[in-house]
C-alpha cells in the first residue's frame, strides 16, 4: 500500500502552501505532516508525525488507497485542486482530487480526517513545534509580551528571531500576533483582545547569538517583546492564544516544513486579567490613536457610505487628494455627505478645499468620562478655552464665534494663528479685538 495525499493544496493546484498538510502511508506505515494548523481549532502547532497503523486505521488506509484508485468520473462536479498520488496495480497514479465524483470525494476527506487525527494523536513526533502565551504585562509605552516556542520532536529547529522577521507584505512575511475573547463574553468585537508582537525584542544578546533561535529536541525557549501595536480592549479576564506564520528549518531531516502557519493550542488558552481598559491614560491614548490612524488610512468613507465606527474625520477632497485642516465627529452609524464640503487646506490654510470629499479616520472623539456625562476626558475634547491648559498634544487652530443672537453668522477661523502645543502646556490668551474666541483641535 502506497499514496500520498496533500490536504492544503494552492488554489492553483501547486503543493507548496505555507510548509503544506499531507498524509502519506507506505506499507503499514502513516506519516501525517502539519505545516498549517491555522484554520484547524483541533490542532496546535506543526510538524511531522509517524504511526504503524492497526486495527480501523489500518483498515481506514487501505479503503482510502482503493478509492484514490477508483475509477474517474468526467463529470465530476468537485473544484478542490488538492493532489494526490497512489500506487494502483502496480503503477504509480498522480492527479488531482477532482477526478472523483463528490461522493467518492466525501469519503475521501473524511479518512484523511480520520487518519490526520490518528498521526496527530497517537503517532510519534518527528519533528514538532509549538507556541504559547506566558504572560503579558503592561509597560510605559505599551505591552511586554513573553511567548514560548517549544520543540517537543526528535530534530533541531532554527528561526530567526522574531525582531528580524520580514514583517513587509507578500509571501515571505512573518507574523506573530495575539488574540482572544474576555471570559464569559458572546465574542464581540468590543470583548476581543488583539496585539501585533512586531516591536523590540528584549533579552540578553548572548542567548540569541546571530540573531537566531536554535531550539534543540525537547526543549524551549521564551522570547520578550515589546509592542505598541494593540486593539482596544475592556478590563477583564481573558483567554488568550498566540499564532505565528513564519520561517523555520529543521536540522537533520529533509520536509517541506520551510514556512509554516500555526497557533497555540485552542483547548488551553493563557488566562490573564487586565485591571483597566486599554487605552486608559493619556499617554495610552495617544500611541492608541496613532497606530489606528495608520491602520485606518487606506479605508475612507466615500460620500454616501456609512461610518463604521466613532471618530474625529479629516476631509479629502476626491479627485485630487488635497485634505481639510479641520476634523468633523462622526458617530458609527451615519452617513457620509454627499454635497459639496468647503474648509481651509490643511497644506495651504489660506486655500480651501471646496467640492465632494471621502473621510479618513484620524483621531478618538470627545468622550464622556461616564456614559450620558456632559464632561469629556481631558485628552479627547476638540475645543480649549483662551489660556488655560492644553488638554491634548497637537495643531490648534483659533476659532473667531459669531456674536450674533440668533447664530446665523458662520464662525470664522484664523488661519494665521494655528500653533502646536503638548499637552499641558498653556494655550495662547484670547484676543480681545476680535470678540468671543477659543482654540480647536485640528489633529496631532
Amino acid at each position: 500500500m502506497h499514496f500520498a495525499y496533500t490536504t492544503n493544496g494552492a488554489a492553483d493546484g501547486s503543493i507548496n502552501r505555507y510548509g503544506n498538510n499531507e498524509i502519506s502511508v507506505s506499507g503499514d506505515v502513516l506519516t501525517v505532516q502539519i505545516g498549517d494548523s491555522d484554520n484547524n481549532r483541533n490542532i496546535s502547532g506543526v510538524g511531522i508525525f509517524q504511526l504503524k497503523l492497526s486495527n480501523k486505521n489500518l483498515e481506514d488506509a487501505r479503503q482510502l488507497a482503493k478509492l484514490l484508485c477508483s475509477q474517474k468520473d468526467p463529470h465530476s462536479d468537485v473544484t478542490l485542486p488538492t493532489l494526490y498520488g497512489a500506487k494502483c496495480d502496480g503503477e504509480m497514479r498522480s492527479s488531482y482530487i477532482n477526478d472523483f465524483s463528490r461522493p467518492v470525494v466525501n469519503q475521501i476527506v473524511q479518512l484523511v480526517d480520520s487518519l490526520t487525527n490518528a498521526g496527530v494523536q497517537n503517532g510519534r513526533k518527528l519533528v514538532k513545534l509549538d507556541l504559547s502565551v506566558v504572560s503579558i504585562d503592561r509597560e510605559k509605552d505599551g505591552f511586554l509580551v513573553s511567548a514560548r516556542f517549544s520543540n517537543s520532536g526528535e530534530h533541531p529547529i532554527k528561526f530567526k528571531t522574531p525582531d528580524r522577521w520580514n514583517t513587509r507584505m507578500g509571501r515571505d512575511m512573518d507574523i506573530l500576533g495575539v488574540n482572544g475573547y474576555r471570559v464569559g463574553s458572546a465574542g464581540n468585537d468590543d470583548d476581543q483582545l488583539g496585539l501585533a508582537l512586531a516591536g523590540k525584542l528584549l533579552v540578553d544578546p548572548e542567548q540569541f547569538p546571530d540573531g537566531e533561535v536554535n531550539l534543540a529536541p525537547h526543549s524551549s525557549v521564551v522570547v520578550k517583546m515589546k509592542t505598541d501595536s494593540i486593539s482596544k480592549f475592556s478590563a477583564g479576564a481573558y483567554d488568550l492564544n498566540i499564532g505565528a506564520f513564519m520561517n523555520i528549518k529543521v536540522i537533520g531531516f529533509q520536509s517541506s516544513l520551510l514556512q509554516v502557519d500555526f497557533h497555540s493550542d485552542y483547548k488551553n488558552p493563557t488566562r490573564i486579567t487586565f485591571d483597566r481598559d486599554y487605552p486608559s491614560t493619556p499617554q495610552e491614548r495617544e500611541q492608541w490613536e496613532a497606530m489606528h490612524k495608520a491602520e485606518m488610512s487606506w479605508q475612507p468613507v466615500k460620500p454616501g457610505q456609512t461610518f463604521a465606527e466613532d471618530g474625529l474625520y479629516r476631509a479629502v477632497r476626491t479627485g485630487n487628494g488635497h485634505r481639510g485642516l479641520l476634523l468633523k465627529p462622526f458617530k458609527a452609524g451615519e452617513v457620509a455627505p454627499t454635497g459639496r464640503v468647503t474648509m481651509p487646506m490643511q497644506e495651504l490654510p489660506d486655500v480651501n478645499i471646496d467640492g465632494p470629499v471621502q473621510w479618513v479616520w484620524e483621531a478618538i472623539a470627545p468622550t464622556p468620562v461616564k456614559p450620558w456625562s456632559f464632561d469629556m476626558i481631558a485628552d479627547t475634547v476638540q475645543f480649549c478655552e483662551p489660556g488655560a491648559e492644553c488638554p491634548r498634544s497637537g495643531r490648534w487652530v483659533r476659532r473667531i464665534q459669531s456674536d450674533d443672537l440668533y447664530g446665523r453668522a458662520p464662525t470664522r477661523y484664523d488661519i494665521a494663528s494655528l500653533v502646536t502645543r503638548r499637552r499641558g502646556e498653556r494655550m495662547p490668551e484670547g484676543d480681545e479685538g476680535t470678540g468671543r474666541t477659543d482654540w480647536e483641535w485640528v489633529g496631532a
